[in-house]
């Protein structure tokens, strides 16, 4: 049972309290402990405050008013009811403070550490043996006296370090036994006296004296720690030397560039240089000395290996290993020998080769890195040309429904059809899925299915080994599915692919996989696919010309690009994007009338986009003026004289139908002659708003089947 002397007393605050109050309570009674009091039940302590957290927050004048709450205070506190045994020693020992409640649950206050240690070694009763086997289990002589000198406890090594027997150790004083001076100056001063030698007629040892402290900071006591030196004497004579001799190695070694280990001949670690190499070791090397490297193999430590190989091959070994953190480390060892031959030490020098890797790999590295500017910044040269020239611009309500199509499945990786009449920029468009898609950090490959003949074409898609048929590349070739890799390959005019390559086509698709010609290994690729075509693949599937499993491979997202005669309000947009472009290009100031906009917009263009930018690209090189007008272009259109049956009346019918019919006959006669609204209408009388309305409304009727002017 706990004596009342080791309690002490509980100051407490709460957590509003301020930071000066708990200073000053601290100051006034020189404790270094308060505690806190639950918000809800003042009875109750719920955490302590160390005078060591205040250290950092005293130069502070603006925390001293701040509340407690804000400290970093301990909440790990321990209960012991009052009048109960000392409980677990190892558990209580974890603990800096342990709180004394009385019967009722009150604190009655509390004890440190340091208290219930020394009542528990200084105690001759009520204790189970376990302390006595505890103190006889650690390999060195320890005594617990008392300010006297009288010896209250001690572990059996003492006894055989004094030799003598229990009952004539308890019948000395302490100063009797080993050195007397020192003794009294450990309990006169409080000073620990660690390291010092005791050597008489009965024994040598190393002696560590420590003060024992009561409540009030009184010594009451010593602890006593011996080591047994039985070649002390000797010792003592040659430890000047050996102090000298350990100066100047640890002098030497900490020289040197290279940080150095000594092992002994079966692998312990007996010491090392002062030179550390920073973020290398993931252990303590002072927790290393004295223990065997060959045994921290699972350690991830590379040392085993190399001790291992220094006492097999008994010769100059080196290797090199990267850290966790990145460190290249080269270590050399060297086994040192006796007189005899037989292997007595191994020294292991460790250099960190981390910059000289980096600079070496970076030398390395230089020409693929050189290429691969020059491979960035070509694709931007052809990216920038591309935006420049190849650019979606749009107006129509047609070419908005499939640009959010486009936006909505950009973001899927699935395969996309494109189809759409010659000229129509599909091309632009794939791009376009691809540069908003989620592969745009990775290749766009394109492929022209009618352009490569067919006996080439199976090895420019998948690739071949060296030496797969005459005439091939001697190391070989990736082929654009490898080329293509995370990428996009956009398979264009997919219609002209032959039956033989449609079935390897399909493959690909289905296993994502592809065996190389002349080759037997198979390859995984990931690639999305775009396949666009201007031809009706649904015939050709009827007609036996394109595979039908194929066809709904490809046809999973499909886009159909409208042509340029369904969208004329995008011409102008168009018609201005190329004209600048050309201008730049050929450095030329070409600008085009509202007449010739308005004749670019009333053609059917067959040919689309592409017929559009020849005729602009040529209207820039070949005009003469500055300013374009309608007649300008109008023989650069392909025309189709109509002829016009002169249609008179066989019955009679209402006027204003009669009316309606030769107002349409008129209005398409005029533009069919003369191309522009604004001719029209000055040939017709009429406003030119009036004539683009009316005309628009002609083409709507002729875009539905319906029947203009009269009926024949």
């Amino acid at each position: 049972m706990v004596s009342n002397r080791f309690v002490r007393k509980a100051l407490t605050v709460s957590f509003e309290s301020s930071v000066n109050e708990v200073r000053n309570i601290m100051s006034r009674f020189n404790e270094r402990y308060v505690f806190v009091t639950d918000p809800n039940n003042e009875q109750k302590l719920v955490a302590y405050i160390r005078n060591t957290d205040l250290l950092q927050r005293m130069t502070d004048a603006d925390w001293m008013d701040r509340p407690v709450r804000e400290l970093p205070y301990q909440t790990n506190l321990s209960f012991l009811q009052q009048g109960e045994d000392v409980p677990d020693f190892f558990k209580v020992c974890g603990e800096e403070v342990v709180v004394v409640s009385g019967p009722a649950g009150q604190p009655e206050g509390y004890l440190r550490r340091e208290d219930v240690l020394y009542y528990v070694l200084t105690s001759q009763s009520g204790h189970p043996d376990w302390i006595r086997s505890l103190l006889n289990s650690i390999p060195m002589g320890i005594l617990i006296v008392d300010e006297k000198g009288r010896i209250e406890n001690f572990s059996s090594e003492v006894l055989r370090m004094v030799r003598v027997t229990p009952e004539e150790l308890r019948q000395q004083r302490v100063g009797e036994l080993l050195d007397p001076d020192v003794f009294h100056k450990v309990i006169e001063y409080g000073e620990k006296v660690l390291n010092y030698i005791i050597v008489n007629e009965r024994i040598g040892v190393l002696a560590d004296f420590c003060p024992i402290r009561s409540q009030d900071g009184t010594v009451t006591g010593a602890t006593i720690v011996l080591q047994d030196l039985p070649y002390i004497e000797k010792m003592a004579m040659e430890m000047e030397y050996v102090k000298n001799l350990n100066t100047d190695l640890q002098g030497i070694l900490s020289s040197i560039y290279d940080e150095i280990l000594v092992l002994d001949e079966k692998g312990v670690l007996l010491r090392y240089s002062g030179n550390l190499i920073e973020d290398f070791w993931e252990i303590n090397k002072e927790q290393l000395v004295g223990i065997n490297l060959m045994e921290l193999e699972q350690e991830g430590l590379f040392f085993s290996a190399i001790v291992r190989m220094v006492m097999e091959r008994k010769r100059k070994v080196s290797v090199t290993q990267e850290s966790r953190s990145g460190k290249n480390v080269l270590a050399v060892g060297n086994p040192i020998f006796d007189g005899k031959g037989k292997l007595e030490r191994i020294v292991i020098a460790l250099r960190d080769i981390t910059e000289t890797v980096m600079l070496k790999e970076e030398l390395l590295q230089v020409k693929k890195i050189s290429e691969k500017y020059k491979k960035e910044l070509e694709h931007l040269r052809d990216q920038k040309q591309y935006a420049k020239n190849r650019q979606l611009i749009y107006a129509s309500e047609p070419m908005e429904r499939v640009m959010k199509y486009i936006h909505k499945i950009a973001n899927t990786s699935s395969t996309v059809l494109l189809t759409g009449e010659s000229g129509v920029g599909k091309e632009v468009f794939a791009r376009t899925i691809y540069e908003l898609g989620p592969r745009y950090n990775h290749p766009f490959v394109k492929v022209n299915c009618g352009a490569i003949p067919e006996t080439l074409l199976e090895s420019e898609l998948f690739g071949y080994e060296k030496g797969a048929f005459t005439g091939a590349n001697t190391n070989g070739k990736p082929g654009y599915f490898r080329m293509a890799h995370k990428g996009v390959l956009f398979l264009d005019e997919i219609g002209e692919m032959p039956l033989n390559l449609q079935v390897k086509l399909l493959r690909v698709l289905q296993e994502r996989e592809i065996i190389p010609v002349g080759g037997s290994e198979i390859v995984e690729v990931d690639v999305q696919i775009i396949a666009a075509t201007n031809k009706n693949l649904e015939k050709m599937v009827e007609e036996g010309t394109f595979r039908e499993d194929l066809y709904y491979r490809l046809n999973v997202i499909p886009v159909v690009i409208p042509p340029l005669r369904d969208r004329p309000e995008d011409i102008p947009l168009i018609s201005l994007h190329f004209l600048q472009t050309f201008n730049e290009k050929y450095d030329r100031s070409t600008q085009l009338s509202q007449d010739a906009l308005d004749l670019l917009e009333s053609y059917s263009w067959p040919g689309n986009v592409r017929e559009l930018q020849n005729i602009i690209e040529r209207i820039v090189v070949t005009a003469d003026e500055d300013l374009i007008e309608a007649h300008h272009i109008t023989p650069l259109l392909k025309t189709k004289k109509k002829q016009y049956m002169r249609q008179r009346l066989t019955k009679i019918m209402p006027l204003k139908e009669a009316t309606r019919a030769m107002e349409e006959q008129l209005i398409k006669m005029a533009m069919d002659e003369f191309k522009t609204t604004s001719m029209a209408a000055k040939v017709l009388g009429v406003s030119q708003s009036t004539i683009s309305r009316k005309y628009q409304e002609i083409q709507e009727k002729i875009s539905r089947g319906e029947q203009i002017g009269f009926k024949v």
